[in-house]
């Protein structure tokens, strides 16, 4: 019985040798082209934890509900979307939220905390 990898071209030979991250997510263009018309309004947010160690900057469509771009952190940061809340100016965000409805500007902070039940005795 022979032992060898299944493909011929070694491992990191197949990997691309520089990796980049976009910057800014973009949530709202599920076509993922980059033409954008005049009259769509996107508002750039910063989605931060309560310690301070994770920022991550987001593009939305002011009328998209915000489960997309609640999808898109706990993908990008490896959670569940039941683990955590999201809260902007004391708020809960709720699934069904709009930018527009919250009333979001331009590098407005949405912050991130871990969710928590229980504390009955």
């Amino acid at each position: 019985m022979d032992c060898r990898p299944c493909c011929s071209k070694s491992f990191n030979s197949a990997l691309p040798s520089k990796v980049e991250k976009p910057e800014i997510s973009t949530i709202g263009n599920p076509e993922g082209d980059d033409k954008v018309s005049s009259s769509v309004e996107y508002i750039q947010v910063r989605v931060i934890t309560c310690d301070l160690t994770n920022e991550v900057h987001f593009r939305l469509k002011a009328e998209v509900e915000m489960i997309r771009m609640k999808k898109a952190y706990c993908k990008k940061l490896g959670h569940e979307v039941g683990e955590i809340r999201f809260v902007f100016d004391g708020l809960r965000i709720t699934d069904s939220d709009t930018p527009k409805s919250l009333g979001l500007v331009d590098d407005d902070v949405i912050e991130v905390y871990q969710e928590r039940t229980g504390g009955g005795m």
